[in-house]
């Protein structure tokens, strides 16, 4: 696998150096055009981070798993030089969650294994600086860098609780539930709810070509804690989004 990467990347390095040395790789004259915008469909996965292990003692055997997000956008863009443009985007985001711990009591013989599945939406703002480079007469690269907001729109949290516990006379009790919360701003949530604002930093790459086709990859690390803790939560725990999706638009 690594041999035919390998070969893979130099077939298209051999493609392209040979353009790449005619074409000046940074412009910094007047642009083609000053008002670029662009639609785009997003597709990856998203991830929130936690602490709960580190927070609640009862709390054992976590395991958080990214789950798929997509959505759709829109991209303007002023290219203030051939090399230097500003940014910005309007991003419908479809975002999805799977997180499974086990809760014990000290003390007692009584084990809860929870299983949650998140599902919510937002509207994703990024601001960035973009600086793009002539791999090619029609062949570009741009690499991005600023910051996004987030502001969710709506959501639920599902949870499926098996209970099992020892009873007076030694007998093994099960009981399931299956209780479900809004994913933001709920006093019913498992554990925590979560905070409908975020910001933090966005990065991005992409190639574009004959002007008219992109194609890229971009990350999103939250700077906030989102987490919300219930009115009966002792603590509220640490929680970070992070957002990672390959993009494909069309450029006007």
């Amino acid at each position: 696998m690594k041999k035919i990467f390998t070969a893979a990347v130099i077939a298209v390095a051999a493609l392209l150096f040979p353009t790449a040395v005619k074409s000046q790789l940074i412009v910094y004259g007047k642009p083609d055009k000053f008002f670029e915008t662009q639609v785009h469909l997003l597709a990856g996965g998203s991830y929130v981070t936690e602490n709960y292990k580190s927070c609640f003692p009862a709390v054992s055997d976590v395991n958080n798993s990214m789950g798929f997000a997509w959505g759709v956008g829109f991209r303007a863009k002023f290219n203030l030089t051939s090399f230097v443009g500003l940014g910005t985007e309007l991003n419908y985001l479809r975002n999805s969650g799977k997180l499974d711990l086990a809760v014990t009591q000290e003390g007692e013989a009584n084990v809860s294994n929870v299983f949650i599945k998140n599902n919510y939406r937002t509207f994703n703002v990024p601001i960035f600086a973009s600086f793009t480079f002539n791999l090619a007469p029609r062949v570009k690269w741009n690499a991005d860098g600023g910051i996004f907001m987030s502001f969710g729109i709506g959501g639920k949290q599902k949870a499926t609780i098996y209970n099992a516990k020892v009873n007076e006379l030694g007998q093994l009790v099960t009981n399931i539930s299956h209780p479900t919360a809004d994913y933001y701003k709920s006093d019913r949530g498992f554990i925590n709810s979560y905070r409908d604002f975020d910001m933090g930093l966005h990065l991005g790459t992409g190639l574009t070509f004959m002007n008219k086709i992109s194609l890229g990859v971009r990350c999103q690390f939250g700077f906030r804690n989102v987490a919300m803790g219930t009115s009966a939560a002792i603590k509220t725990p640490n929680s970070h989004n992070v957002n990672v999706m390959a993009t494909a638009g069309y450029i006007f």
